[in-house]
């Protein structure tokens, strides 16, 4: 309507300017409207005697009206435009051709869905003012002649890499007039760029990319495992917890299953109450035997579902063979000491060697490796201590440790990034004089500085706070409910140590209440480069001494604790890769990072890589020292066989002696990347548009392209003038005053 009305959208007067045409001066029109103004108020004047004043005034300022509009139209209003030079300047259009575009909507796909739209409604009308260049992509950019039919594709595409297709159009287009890109797609990226750095680049082009959403944004029918969250290492013995994400429809439960090969070794299921939507399921996972186990999250999808493929996902859980240390110093024997030491008895995959002190100088010790190791009792050195990923402090006082021990202490935990928990005891904490040491920095809790002991031997209740329920130190079940109430059916603890408020950045697990008021018992939080935890009782072991001697309550809960403190501690070769499952990409980049005995980073190592793929054979790849971040060793390698690839690192020094190894695997699949994240990623899209000056259309609006294009600033414009005068609104808005006019004066009987 607007643009029938003033012969131009309203885009064209928001980036156009208003002028006359006409050669006389506008102090002329004013002064005309101004004398024809008074001539009309001088001929109404003489028949005040006929009309009221109200009456007078409303005829004069509708002739004045027409008498101003119609002298403006003599002076030509015209719009003066910078638009488009017909034929002097290009436009890119791409059309995604990857496998998501396969997926119908009832019954065409996306793909002829959006070929349609633009062969029909929007190239033909770019065809008249723009030399138009066509192309599809998929994982790579193919430029054509024109737009192919579905059916004429060999193959859809099995990765969709939109930021390249984006970057080398608008690279080959620098040395041409290229006025914008229109990109049709669902926005499914799975190229593994989408960075700053390609947000950066793609705005530093200025030039605007229009964007065509294609397909739902929402797909009720469709249940996808959205995304697995599992830590790819584990230790012997532990329990690690699988987060798995599902979009789903509408349903009464949704069920996981996990798969081991072809044998289920888990279930979960969850009531999502006929709410589609998104939901999270976890799922514990045992990892029992060293090794790599190649696991299977799969949800079970209503009927109807439109891609059944998407309805699982692989990952690879690697549980080490070596065995984590942890150190664990007590100041006197005592029923939590025995307890802890009967729980981690024949635990797989902890090391726990035990310090004792007896009397002031001397110390039983357990678990050590030689006779000699820690006969002095705690360590002094950065060799000694930092051999352990976790350290245990018991009730002790802080002169027990020196000056140089208590900073040892506390490097420990900021600079080798190891985990450091303290207990509870009435020669511990604050009633120790722990508060004035270095170590007090690192714990979660600020420690009270008085003469009063802190320490109380009464009865008291654990109680999960919020945080607790969740975490896997303190859960005992999946379900929140069911986990609460068996902490609730604890007997009470025997003692606890009042300590001062958490720190900012403290999660607390457990809480006990004294006085009405509530205090931390299970807090941790991160310091440096290690993690800092406190327990604020020695009365644990009641867990078990109150409870049948089957119950596994105190066991479980203290594995699960030291397994936390352990696991977490980085070791002397730190192996990642920038993917664990690699979906239709060979490209594998490993990264390595080396320390020395001390944790400093080791910048004159020799690293190298040999990966085995799935079919035994070998390749071997050096590892390049970066020249910006010392200790870390880079290097790309290929994946090219569909299965699970092993990557042996061997670390050496200048002397070829091996300094570290260590073993990695990693998961290669065909066909698998653009079966996951099916519907259409607008806000994706949308981004792309906005950081370009472009906009975002729907599919069905795509033709409405053409009009922003016409007055679009890149390429090569013109500046056109448009006269106004013929504009429907002038005549239109004529006609009204007068009719207007005409009926006031014949309800006032005065025609």
């Amino acid at each position: 309507m607007f643009d029938w009305l003033l012969n131009h959208p309203k885009s064209d007067y928001d980036a156009g300017k208003l002028s006359f045409a006409s050669s006389l001066s506008p102090w002329l029109l004013a002064a005309l409207i101004c004398l024809a103004a008074l001539a009309i108020g001088f001929s109404l004047w003489r028949r005040r005697h006929d009309l009221s004043a109200n009456k007078l005034w409303t005829l004069w300022a509708l002739q004045s009206t027409v008498a101003a509009t119609l002298l403006s139209l003599i002076w030509q209003p015209s719009l003066t435009l910078e638009s488009i030079s017909a034929g002097e300047n290009s436009v890119v259009v791409l059309l995604d051709s990857s496998a998501s575009m396969q997926i119908e909507t009832d019954g065409q796909s996306r793909f002829e869905s959006a070929r349609a739209e633009l062969k029909d409604n929007l190239l033909p009308d770019l065809n008249e003012l723009f030399t138009v260049n066509t192309a599809t992509f998929g994982n790579e950019l193919n430029w054509l002649d024109h737009l192919p039919q579905a059916n004429v594709l060999n193959t859809f595409d099995q990765r969709s890499n939109i930021t390249d297709a984006l970057i080398n159009v608008l690279d080959q287009a620098r040395a041409n007039p290229l006025t914008a890109v229109v990109l049709a797609s669902d926005g499914s990226d799975n190229s593994n760029a989408i960075n700053t750095e390609f947000w950066n680049k793609l705005s530093n082009y200025n030039i605007p990319v229009h964007t065509v959403g294609v397909g739902k944004t929402i797909l009720t029918n469709d249940t996808e495992v959205v995304s697995v969250d599992l830590p790819t290492n584990a230790m012997p013995g532990s329990v690690q917890t699988a987060r798995v994400t599902v979009q789903h429809g509408a349903q009464e439960t949704l069920r996981v299953k996990v798969y081991s090969g072809d044998d289920i070794i888990a279930i979960q299921e969850k009531n999502i109450a006929n709410i589609a939507g998104v939901s999270t399921v976890e799922i514990d996972i045992n990892a029992a035997e060293t090794g790599v186990q190649e696991l299977r999250f799969e949800a079970e999808a209503a009927a109807g579902d439109i891609a059944p493929q998407n309805n699982s996902r692989s990952r690879l859980l690697q549980v080490g063979e070596e065995k984590r240390k942890v150190l664990y110093f007590e100041g006197e024997p005592r029923w939590e000491y025995k307890f802890i030491r009967r729980a981690m008895n024949k635990v797989q995959g902890i090391s726990l060697v035990t310090i004792l002190r007896t009397t002031p100088n001397k110390f039983y010790r357990q678990g050590i490796e030689s006779p000699e190791q820690h006969a002095n009792g705690f360590p002094n050195t950065k060799a000694e201590l930092y051999l352990y990923d976790a350290v245990i402090v018991g009730n002790v006082e802080a002169v027990s440790l020196d000056p140089i021990q208590q900073q040892l202490l506390h490097d420990y935990v900021s600079e080798r990034g190891g985990t450091l928990l303290m207990l509870a005891g009435d020669k511990a904490l604050a009633d120790g004089n722990w508060q004035n040491s270095p170590v007090a920095r690192t714990l979660p809790v600020t420690l009270q500085n008085s003469n009063k002991p802190t320490f109380a031997r009464v009865y008291a209740k654990a109680t999960l706070t919020s945080a607790g329920n969740y975490s896997p130190i303190t859960r005992f079940t999946n379900s929140p409910i069911d986990n609460e109430t068996q902490w609730l059916a604890l007997p009470e603890i025997a003692d606890f140590q009042i300590t001062g408020e958490p720190k900012p950045g403290a999660n607390v697990l457990l809480s006990v209440t004294s006085d009405n008021r509530s205090h931390p018992l299970l807090a941790y939080q991160r310091y440096g480069n290690g993690n800092s935890y406190l327990l604020a009782t020695s009365g644990t072991w009641r867990w078990q001494m109150q409870l049948p001697a089957e119950d596994q309550h105190h066991e479980t809960f203290w594995r699960q604790l030291i397994h936390a403190i352990a696991a977490t501690a980085p070791q002397q070769m730190q192996v990642t890769t920038d993917q664990q499952i690699y979906q239709d990409e060979s490209q594998v980049v490993l990264s390595t990072k080396l320390f020395d005995k001390q944790f400093k980073p080791l910048s004159n190592g020799v690293v190298s890589a040999t990966l085995i793929a799935p079919d035994g054979s070998k390749s071997n790849v050096t590892l390049n020292a970066s020249a910006e971040e010392p200790g870390l060793y880079t290097a790309n390698g290929n994946a090219t066989q569909a299965g699970s690839w092993q990557i042996n690192i061997n670390a050496t020094n200048a002397e070829n002696a091996v300094i570290s190894s260590n073993t990695n695997w990693i998961y290669r699949e065909d066909g698998t990347a653009e079966q996951y994240g099916l519907a259409q990623n607008d806000d994706f899209l949308k981004r792309i548009a906005s950081s370009t000056q472009g906009n975002y259309y729907s599919l069905g609006d795509a033709n409405s392209i053409t009009e922003t294009l016409r007055t679009a600033r890149s390429g090569i414009v013109r500046e056109q003038t448009f006269p106004l005068w013929n504009a429907p609104l002038f005549f239109l808005f004529l006609i009204s005053v007068k009719l207007l006019e005409w009926f006031l004066r014949l309800r006032w009987g005065r025609l």
